[in-house]
C-alpha cells in the first residue's frame, strides 16, 4: 500500500461516491423505518448500515493490500452513439482543468476513494446509531 496517495483531483470522485452511497443507504434506512411496522428499531438499522460500510471498507482495504478476487470476464455491450450538442463555445473554458471522473482514476486511486467513502459513511451511521 502506497503512502501519500491522495491527490487534489481525487476530491470530486470521493465526494460524489460518498454522497451516492450515503443517499442510497439513507433511502434504505427510511424505507425500513417507514414500511416495516414491527421490524428493527431505527438504531438497529443504522447499526446494520454502519456494519455494512465497515465490511465494504475492510474489503477495499484488503484489495489495497494486495488481495485479488478472480472475477468473471466482463461482456462488452454496444454503446449508443453520443449525441453531439453545440450549445456553447469552448473558448470560454480553454484554461480550465478538466474534471476527473471515477472511471478515469488509476486502480489504486479508485481503491482509495472507495475506502474513504465507505469509512466516512461508516462513521456517520455509527454516530447515527448511537444518537437515535
Amino acid at each position: 500500500m502506497k503512502k501519500n496517495i491522495y491527490k487534489k483531483y481525487m476530491l470530486r470522485p470521493l465526494v460524489y461516491m460518498t454522497a451516492t452511497r450515503f443517499m442510497t443507504a439513507l433511502i434504505f434506512y427510511l424505507a425500513v423505518d417507514r414500511f416495516i411496522n414491527n421490524g428493527p428499531s431505527a438504531s438497529m438499522t443504522a447499526g446494520f448500515l454502519a456494519a455494512l460500510f465497515a465490511l465494504f471498507a475492510y474489503l477495499v482495504y484488503l484489495r489495497m493490500d494486495g488481495l485479488r478476487i478472480p472475477r468473471m470476464k466482463h461482456f462488452k455491450t454496444k454503446k449508443k452513439k453520443d449525441v453531439i450538442k453545440y450549445d456553447a463555445s469552448m473558448t470560454d473554458h480553454i484554461d480550465d482543468d478538466a474534471p476527473v471522473s471515477f472511471d478515469e482514476l488509476e486502480e489504486d486511486e479508485r481503491d482509495f476513494c472507495s475506502f474513504f467513502s465507505s469509512l466516512i459513511n461508516f462513521i456517520f451511521f455509527t454516530l447515527l446509531s448511537f444518537l437515535i
